[in-house]
Parts: structure tokens; C-alpha cells; sequence
């Protein structure tokens, strides 16, 4: 029976409050992989962003490093063709864009061969010839995950590694996936150690950039009134969904059909968001302690048992069908994909968080390709009242019905229309105490007037302040791909089909019933 429920949207405003004028950092910042997407659509967007508010020096080189042949001028235009329209005022006038793009420079170089790496070299030196932050570098692992390990020996091997007492310094930003599985990702954690630091790597992982992942923390531990609650004595369970609407676009087919949802997504980015739900507030807030006291929710996760493994995690894969009434191929008709193809689009997992403040509450995780909208959020269902008092009225057109109270939800919704709700009961109007589910609604674009950062542009920020709280310590990586290579290794071992799904649905019949078996379902977030 459809719920009848009232939204009240919090009324909260900046007041058209601004920061003061930030100072800017400078350093090279060269960018491997640079004729790659993520160049266009995201790091060249942030950074444009990051000078146009005051927080890159405008004297910073930006070297784009690549093997396709290209001039500097050829790349300051296929940069602004990329990057016009798509930066956070929009449209970029004639004259911002001379003055940025005066240092936008390219560097023809095939990364996977140490022959060009002496020359890129030269080419920092010179450029930071007459710089007051000389030697002072960010170089940005855009590509494939198969040249990080090479190009960080070659890097080191021609001296653009410092040595560990100078003045110069170097930090290097690597993308996902970082590693496939546990044994890879410690192999290549073993190697970048051999010539880098654990403070010069920063492992990214993009969500946690996000403004309202962040808030997550703040929300938390800023906030005396909902702390307390956030433990197995009040909360019945919480889910966490990161849901795409896109399937394999640009070309992405045969990069994903290597990896999947689990390798892809949850991996990284759900079991992040569960570890910044699920912590312990740190002693302090500071790179390390966040870190350990999120490792410390990793090494706690407590699956079924290995033998067990289908009974709490169901992987999926999409089928032909509609998406916002479109026709949408079958993920075995995506351009790149063998027509045998066993790659999970989806998965779903029932997992606790074996510690004093959980044990016994379910976490149910899922993430998927070709779903009905793309959203993420976190929703914290709370437990019902010991005792039911009042009634609920719900109606369908002309027919009302007396239904159970509906228990207290919490959400955070990191994307699209960011925002955190509460719903709770209140009295119907009228001569009887008739139970009325409200929403209160806290929505970024309705309580702040600036439009919220990128998340690459905070993420390039505190790699020039050597911030390594939003990034991935080593041991969280190796938490979760230890959590997570079980997995894999029961689903290769036993050849197991993903679940055939329709796109545009919500998933596997599966990972309905993984909830169904618990007491609960699934939320249906809204498009927002």
C-alpha cells in the first residue's frame, strides 16, 4: 500500500558566507596518462578550479605525460576544448583561459620504457628554472595499474625520486585499482616501497573526497545527539548502496570485464564509506588516527564463513532492457565483452562488524551497473519502540489501512542531490493519536549558495599540502582486498554465474532474498 509521507526541508543558509582568500601552493604537477579520459573530464576541470579560487600558484606547471605525439599548444587546445563548460562557472572567458593555459605543457614519453625518462627530467628542471619551489613535485599515475610499478622504478632510477634529507620532495598520486587482489596489492605495495616513502604514496580513492563523505565524520562526531545512538543498542541495520545507471560507455568494456563490481567498487569505495559509518571516534583528527580507527572497522568485518560464501554475497550481471525508457544491451552485447563473459555487474553482501559497538547488526552492501538511477547513499534503519502504542493510517486512493509503525531512518545521500534526511512519526491531525511518517530534509543546494567542490579538486589540494587523511593507508588497503580475495577466489574456483538481472531493475532475485531471509528489504532510494 503506497506510504503517505510528508518532506520538510530544513531551511538553512550560509548567508552568502565566504572564506577568506586561500594561499596558494605550488609545485610541478605532471600528469601520466594524460590524453586518458580521467585527465579530460575530471583533473583538468579540478585543478583549472583549484587556481580560479586561489589555491593553486599561478606560476605551477602542468605537464601532461603521454606517448601519442602532441605540441604544447595542441594540448592547451584539446585541454580547453575538454574543460570549457565543465568547470564550476561554466563557460571560461578568453582571458582565464590565456592565463592558465600559459602553463599547461606536454611530454611526449612511452612510460613503460626507462629511454624518456632522463629527458622528462630536463624537462621539470627546466621549466622550474627560475621557480621558488624547485624540485618540489606531484606526479599523478593516470594509467593502467600494470605501469605503476615500472614507472615509479624508472622515475627513481634517473633521480626525479629525492633523497630522503633535501629540500626537494615528491608525491605520487595512483589511481584504482591498487592491485586485484590481495596478493597483487601487497607485491605492489612491496615494490613502491622499495624506492618511495608510505608519505609520498597516496593511494586515491575518489569518494572520500566527496564534500558529503566528509560530512559524514562531521556529522558524527561534531553532533552530541546522534553519536550515541549510532551502536547495536538502537540500530536495527544499515545499508549501503553505490548504484549506476551507465553500463560499459566510452569504451570501458574491456577494462572492466578484468575487474568487476566487487574488484571495481566495493572493494574501495563501499567498504570506505562502512568504515567512515561504522568507526570509533579518533583521539584526534588527524591523517593517522582516522586511518587506524578505520582499519580497525576492516579488521572486523566478519562474512559468513569461507564455505558459506554463497549464503551472503550474491554477484549479478545485466540483461537487456530499459533504462529511463530506453533500450539498454545486455551486459554480453557491451562492445568489448567476450559473449562467456562470468564478470559480476553487481554485487550484494550481508556482513557484520564483529565489535562492541555492532556486534549483531547486519550491514548489507550492494553496488551495480545498469540500475534504475545513479545514487549513493547510507541509510541507518533504527529499531522499532519495545512497545507498539499508536496506530498508522496509510492509504491507496479511497482505502485505508491500519499498518505497524515504520522505525526511524537516517540517511546520508553522498550523490546525486546530496543531502541527509531523518524520518520519524508524528501525530495525524484529528481526535485520534494516528502515527504520520515525516522526512526532515537537509539538501546541500537549498542550505549553501557556492556549488559543492569536485571531489579531485580537495583530493589534488591535499596532495600539495601532503594531507594523506582522505587518501588510503597501505594496511586499509590490504584489509579490504583481505576481506574481499575470498571472495574471488570461491567464485573462480567454483566457476560461478553471476544472476542474470534486467537493466533497469534493482538487482538479483538473489540479493533480495539475502535481505528477505534477515526481516528486511531493500530500500528504493529516490532519482533525488
Amino acid at each position: 500500500m503506497a506510504t503517505a509521507e510528508t518532506s520538510v526541508v530544513v531551511p538553512i543558509t550560509d548567508n552568502g558566507f565566504k572564506p577568506p582568500r586561500p594561499t596558494p601552493s605550488g609545485a610541478t604537477i605532471a600528469i601520466f596518462g594524460a590524453s586518458g579520459d580521467l585527465t579530460a573530464r575530471k583533473l583538468m576541470p579540478s585543478l583549472y578550479d583549484l587556481w580560479a579560487d586561489g589555491y593553486l600558484d599561478d606560476t605551477a606547471p602542468i605537464i601532461g605525460v603521454a606517448r601519442r605525439p602532441k605540441t604544447d599548444e595542441s594540448f592547451r587546445q584539446e585541454i580547453y576544448e575538454a574543460v570549457n563548460g565543465h568547470v564550476r562557472a561554466g563557460q571560461i572567458s578568453p582571458e582565464q583561459w590565456a592565463k592558465f593555459s600559459q602553463r599547461l605543457y606536454y611530454h611526449e614519453i612511452d612510460i613503460s620504457t626507462e629511454d624518456g625518462y632522463a629527458a622528462l627530467k630536463q624537462r621539470f628542471e627546466e621549466l622550474e628554472q627560475n621557480l621558488p619551489y624547485k624540485g618540489k613535485r606531484v606526479i599523478y599515475m593516470a594509467t593502467d595499474p600494470a605501469l605503476f610499478r615500472p614507472a615509479v622504478e624508472y622515475l627513481s632510477n634517473v633521480g626525479i625520486v629525492p633523497s630522503r634529507n633535501g629540500e626537494e620532495w615528491l608525491r605520487v598520486v595512483f589511481e584504482k585499482p591498487f592491485g586485484h587482489d590481495l596478493k597483487s596489492a601487497r607485491e605492489l605495495s612491496r615494490h613502491l616501497k622499495k624506492f618511495l616513502r608510505e608519505e609520498q604514496i597516496f593511494r586515491i580513492d575518489h569518494y572520500l573526497g566527496k564534500d558529503t563523505v566528509q560530512n559524514i565524520m562531521l556529522f558524527r562526531f561534531g553532533n552530541s545527539i546522534f553519536e550515541p545512538l549510532l551502536n547495536r543498542n538502537h540500530v536495527d541495520h544499515v545499508q549501503i548502496t553505490v548504484a549506476e545507471s551507465l553500463g560499459m560507455e566510452r569504451g570501458r568494456g574491456g577494462f572492466y570485464d578484468k575487474s568487476g563490481a566487487l574488484r571495481d567498487v566495493l572493494q574501495n569505495h563501499v567498504l570506505q564509506l562502512l568504515g567512515l559509518i561504522a568507526m570509533e571516534p579518533p583521539s584526534q583528527f588527524t591523517a593517522e588516527d582516522l586511518h587506524t580507527e578505520k582499519l580497525k572497522v576492516l579488521r572486523s568485518l566478519a562474512p559468513g564463513h569461507p564455505s558459506d560464501i554463497a549464503k551472503w554475497v550474491v554477484p549479478g550481471q545485466y540483461t537487456a532492457g530499459l533504462i529511463d525508457g530506453k533500450p539498454a544491451n545486455g551486459y554480453h552485447q557491451e562492445d568489448r565483452i567476450p559473449p562467456d563473459s562470468r564478470t559480476d555487474t553487481y554485487v550484494a553482501m550481508k556482513v557484520f562488524v564483529d565489535n562492541w559497538r555492532w556486534a549483531g547488526v547486519p550491514f548489507f552492501l550492494r553496488t551495480g551497473k545498469r540500475l534504475p538511477t545513479r545514487v549513493t547513499e547510507i541509510a541507518i534503519q533504527f529499531k522499532l519502540p519495545p512497545l507498539n502504542l499508536f496506530s498508522t493510517v496509510e492509504c491507496e486512493g479511497d482505502i485505508c489501512d491500519l499498518v505497524g509503525a515504520r522505525p526511524n531512518t537516517l540517511v546520508f545521500r553522498i550523490q546525486p542531490s546530496e543531502s541527509i534526511s531523518l524520518s520519524f512519526s508524528t501525530k495525524r491531525p484529528g481526535m485520534q493519536y494516528q502515527i504520520h511518517p515525516v522526512t526532515m530534509d537537509f539538501r546541500y543546494d537549498e542550505a549553501f549558495t557556492q556549488k559543492l567542490p569536485e571531489a579531485y579538486e580537495r583530493l589534488l589540494l591535499d596532495v600539495l599540502r601532503g594531507d594523506s587523511t582522505l587518501f588510503m593507508r597501505s594496511d586499509e588497503v590490504d584489509a579490504a582486498w583481505k576481506f574481499v580475495t575470498p571472495v574471488l577466489n570461491y567464485w573462480n574456483n567454483n566457476h560461478v554465474t553471476p544472476q542474470p538481472y534486467t537493466s533497469g531493475s534493482w538487482g538479483p532475485a538473489g540479493a533480495d532474498q539475502l535481505v528477505w531471509t534477515a526481516g528486511h528489504n531493500w530500500r528504493t532510494p529516490n532519482a533525488g
